[in-house]
């Protein structure tokens, strides 16, 4: 019987170096570490700590940089 090779899984958290290299390779967005923890700060991002490093869930990462968008959008608009 063959055995199905081992697939990595999906990466679901990123640290706070890779969320600003996501998000500039995937958004094209000059996101700081600043930025990041001013969302933090606003409960726009809700991190979760695990072995004193902060991690951030990349469907809130995409909510948060999506929804800022949307909000922009209104905003040039109204």
């Amino acid at each position: 019987m063959i055995t199905p090779a081992l697939v990595k899984p999906a990466r679901l958290y990123l640290n706070l170096e890779s969320l600003i290299s996501y998000c500039r390779e995937v958004y094209d967005l000059p996101v700081s570490k600043i930025s990041v923890y001013r969302a933090v700060k606003a409960k726009k991002l809700n991190p979760i700590k695990r072995n004193g490093r902060l991690l951030f869930k990349i469907t809130d990462v995409k909510i948060w940089i999506e929804g800022d968008a949307f909000s922009a959008d209104e905003k040039a608009e109204g």
